[in-house]
This record gives C-alpha cells, structure tokens and sequence, in this order.
C-alpha cells in the first residue's frame, strides 16, 4: 500500500515538471514568433533629398527600404530608412499622430556601433529631434549617470541634419497632417558597418511607441540597455564596401 502511494506521488510530480518544462518551451516558441524583426536597410540615391520634416514630394523616400510597426489603438509608424555614400538617412513617419504637442512630440533614433553592451558606452549613439523643430540633439554613451540612461549630450556633428514636422499633403500614406521626423546621420561616427544595434523612441505627448515595440508605454521613457535593441541591417554589404572603395582609391 505504502510503494503503491509513493509511486502515485512520482508520477504526479513527474506529471507537474513536465508541465512546467512544455509550458516553459511554449513561451519560448511565442517568444520567437513576436519578437521584432531585424530592419533591413538599403543603399538609396537620395540626391534630391530634403530634411525638412514631412514628405516634401511623392518620389522622395521611395528609393529607401519600407518597415511598418503597428502598435495597440490602431496607432502605425512607417520606417524608412537608406543610406548613400557617407550618411544615413532616416525618416518616421508617425501616421497616427494627429494632434501637435510643441516639444512633447519628440523622435529618438538610435545606434549601437561596435559590440553590444549592457550600458551604453562610447560606441552608442542617439539623435533627438522635436517636432517644430530643425535643431537636433546629439546624445552618446558613456555617462556614468543611470538617470539619463547612461548617455551625454554632446556637439553635434557639422554633417548631421534633423528635423521634425508635419507630413501630409504629399505623404505617401496619411494626407491629413500628422507627425513626421527626418534625420541625416554621419555614418563615420556611428561606425561603417553592416549590423547596428537600432532603437527608436517617438513620443506622442504622453504616449511613447518604440522599435523594439516592447518598451512602448507612458512618457517619460528611458532608453533601455544597448543588449535590448533590436538589429538594422544592410544586408548587401553595401555600407562596408562602400568605405573599402573609398579606402583604396
């Protein structure tokens, strides 16, 4: 009688660490389903580009690579990004974001340049922009401070170019104006590499959408670790070999 319990016991817990293991693997599996995908990036003639904050005419962004991030109350941002000889180009069209809050509304972009770490270092860099406005900010890693999530306002670059705005009557999407922000970035000081560590952070006056999307929620949001960005990608190598061609010359 006694064996015959203990026996039944056994198999319970079995049955219970089994459960555990299956459910453990199930997380997982969802885990990978939904997690963000890595943003592929392109090489783009944006000769005729204009950072001015808004879709300035209908061709202008179309040579760029397309990502579109849908997040809780039917709210969408529209990703594009390319690059072309030395600079980055990157716009955010955020195509839900109907009302103006002056200097609430805010874009961050961000990159992770050599190695990935856990708290920003001198290798992370992140360019602010607030709507209204054609002065950027420059923020890098580096600082010793958790409370600016690590990071230092530093000079900008005399090559880089921001500006937020309202896009509308030639947006390739949305024609009633909304928020829209571009961005010109260096690329020699963010690193010539073909895999970046890549965040964005928009804000919405008190709403905050991001790329990874897991940390979308309330303002004020910090910039989460460098280890928990998601990836951007030139996967043509096109960055790189554009620096060996101008290397060997």
């Amino acid at each position: 009688m006694l064996i015959n319990l203990q026996m039944k016991v056994i198999k319970l817990n079995l049955k219970g660490i089994l459960g555990i293991i299956t459910l453990c693997m199930a997380s997982l599996l969802v885990g990978v389903a939904y997690a963000d995908e890595p943003i592929k990036t392109s090489y783009a003639d944006m000769e005729n580009i204009q950072i001015d904050g808004e879709w300035t005419y209908g061709s202008e962004w179309k040579p760029t690579s397309f990502d579109k991030f849908s997040y809780d109350k039917e709210d969408a941002i529209v990703l594009r990004t390319g690059h072309q000889d030395k600079f980055f180009y990157v716009f955010i069209d955020y195509l839900t974001d109907f009302t103006y809050d002056h200097i609430a509304d805010r874009a961050i972009v961000c990159f992770d340049g050599y190695g990935t770490s856990s708290v920003a270092d001198e290798s992370d860099w992140c360019y602010a922009v607030s709507r209204g406005s054609g002065n950027g900010h420059t923020l890098q890693g580096g600082s010793p401070i958790y409370q600016t999530s690590h990071f230092n306002l530093v000079k900008n670059h005399p090559d880089f170019v921001a500006h937020g705005g309202t896009s509308g009557e030639n947006d390739r999407y949305v024609l009633t104006p909304h928020a829209a922000y571009e961005f010109r970035i260096p690329i020699e000081q963010i690193g010539f590499q073909d895999e970046y560590g890549f965040f964005i952070q928009v804000s919405d006056g008190n709403d905050v959408k991001t790329y990874p999307k897991e940390f979308s929620g309330k303002f004020p949001q910090k910039i989460p670790s460098p280890a928990k960005w998601g990836k951007l990608i030139s996967p043509d190598h096109s960055i790189s070999d554009w620096l060996k061609s101008i290397s060997s010359k």
